[in-house]
């Protein structure tokens, strides 16, 4: 018989495995759940962003004005020869602020300008990839000022952003069409979306551009405004 010494060390030594054991399996579970992880709060808006969106919240007062938005949260795809291309496009691009319409969806976006003096033609090329984009889905894109304080009063920059807003495209593809049809009807929806403001379509508009427009929307192809005779 074993002495009852070395029975109690050995119970001892089993609950203490026991013990080793059930601490960790705790602790890998504890681990892998996150239970203890912490996490500090980083800055969403900067001041000036955050003073831009009041802003924009009484331009449009009683819509939504979201910030900080990738295309990919706010476009889909409509028609593309390539839909996965397509997709990847909405994917890395992305705009300071989105102004939604009672529905939801978006009807005007905003970038704050920015002057940078390093990969400005990258840049520049970026801008025109995003601008063409939200053009086809009916939402115009303007560039903002850096500050509040150089900007319009809200009531005058809704009045010009109405002048500048284009028409949403239909969300239903009508059925197969000849080829006759489908150039017509892309022709007219290219009348519809991009009102003859006179305005080099290609190019984002910028602040003075649109306050520059007038109630017939008239502007030369430099996007000075055309003076009326008569």
């Amino acid at each position: 018989m074993f002495p009852h010494w070395t029975i109690t060390l050995t119970l001892a030594v089993i609950l203490a495995g026991l013990g080793i054991w059930g601490y960790l399996r705790f602790s890998r579970r504890s681990s892998s759940a996150g239970l203890d992880d912490r996490y500090n709060p980083e800055r969403v808006l900067t001041a000036e962003q955050a003073k831009m969106l009041d802003y924009l919240r009484e331009t449009f007062p009683g819509q939504g004005v979201v910030p900080n938005v990738t295309l990919r949260d706010m476009l889909s795809v409509r028609r593309a020869a390539d839909p996965q291309r397509a997709r990847e496009r909405l994917r890395h691009q992305k705009v300071d602020f989105v102004v939604c319409d009672g529905e939801g969806r978006p009807s005007f976006a905003f970038d704050v300008e920015q002057y940078h003096l390093s990969d400005a033609k990258a840049r520049a090329h970026q801008v025109k990839i995003k601008n063409r984009i939200l053009k086809t889905a009916g939402v115009r894109f303007v560039f903002l000022k850096s500050s509040i304080r150089h900007m319009p009063s809200p009531a005058e920059f809704r009045r010009q952003l109405n002048l500048a807003a284009l028409q949403q495209p239909q969300r239903r593809e009508e059925p197969r069409e000849s080829a006759r049809q489908q150039l017509e009807s892309q022709l007219s929806e290219f009348d519809q979306c991009y009102p003859a403001t006179g305005f080099p379509e290609s190019e984002v508009m910028g602040l003075s551009v649109l306050m520059e427009l007038d109630r017939e929307g008239n502007h030369d192809a430099s996007g000075k405004r055309v003076a009326r005779t008569g």
